[in-house]
């Protein structure tokens, strides 16, 4: 199969369970692991009892410890909290250790509106968090291209900022969403494309982004995916830039269906599907949970 297959990862648990894992993987065939960045997910309820995932740069770090070939990266990693030198500072770091071929920095705008609050911060609109975004990715751009970066922007500054660490090889830079204001910053700035569900089906609001995300991404079709690519391209050709590679998260284990993003039967059919998806709309990677990605490409 010439798509990539990356494995989402679960819980890290302890250390020993983590090297189990990651052995697994690594002779599964899998090109690789990406982990979220949110510090809870309450939807609403009592945040004490809420879902927390790990700290992905710490979990990552010790994936490319255990493995000398799996890649590692982020699906994404907010930058809308921070300045965004401290979170693309991990990702050059990890590029110093193992090498920017297995490093994919993904960076996002944020959109968990609980996270925010819960920080003392006042999530900005859409079209600011985009905004910061953009001036963020200007911010990698630089830093992976030329080792420094000068941005004067609304959100973000940078004056004669070198990267630190350097990295001789620099990570790939991934940017995931589906707006059409997304759509033309990833195609002026990233080397890997996220194809998210589009924003013209559906609004991601902000009292239930995750149920929205959802339904979202279930009314995407493919026609929404190809002209999104299409779109990604022609900014990438008025940039001067390579057209950016694409990638897709699918859901695994539900019942078949013509949604771009699930995968469903068996496995066989599954690995037909995701055959047949990667061709249609000219994905080299893709994205699927732990538990299902194995089997995707054994």
């Amino acid at each position: 199969m010439s798509v990539a297959v990356h494995a989402v990862l679960d819980a890290a648990g302890d250390l020993a369970s983590l090297r189990q894992r990651v052995a697994r993987l690594d002779d599964s065939g899998v090109a690789g692991v990406l982990a979220p960045d949110h510090l809870f997910f309450a939807l609403g309820g009592d945040r004490a009892s809420s879902y927390r995932p790990d700290d992905p740069f710490v979990v990552l770090s010790a994936v490319a410890a255990l493995s000398t070939r799996l890649s590692v990266g982020t699906l994404v990693a907010n930058v809308g909290i921070d300045h965004p030198a401290l979170v693309l500072r991990h990702f050059a770091q990890l590029a110093a250790l193992i090498g920017g071929d297995r490093v994919i920095a993904g960076i996002g705008a944020g959109w968990n509106t609980e996270e925010f609050d819960g920080l003392g911060i006042d999530m900005p609109a859409h079209a600011a968090r985009l905004a910061r975004l953009d001036e963020a990715c200007q911010l990698a751009r630089q830093w992976f291209d030329a080792g420094t970066a000068d941005v004067d922007g609304t959100h973000v500054v940078a004056r004669s900022l070198p990267m630190a660490p350097a990295a001789p090889t620099p990570p790939k830079l991934l940017l995931g969403g589906g707006s059409d204001r997304f759509l033309e910053l990833a195609g002026r700035h990233a080397d890997i494309v996220d194809l998210n569900g589009s924003s013209r089906r559906r609004p991601l609001g902000r009292t239930m982004p995750v149920r929205d995300d959802r339904a979202r991404r279930r009314s995407t079709t493919f026609d929404d995916l190809t002209a999104a690519a299409a779109r990604i391209s022609d900014v990438a050709a008025s940039a001067g830039r390579a057209r950016p590679a694409f990638s897709i998260v699918v859901e695994v284990g539900a019942q078949p269906s013509d949604c771009p993003y699930v995968l469903g039967g068996d496995v066989a059919a599954q690995r037909d599907q995701l055959a047949e998806r990667a061709e249609r709309l000219d994905l080299t990677m893709v994205a699927a949970p732990e538990a299902a990605a194995a089997a995707l490409v054994s």
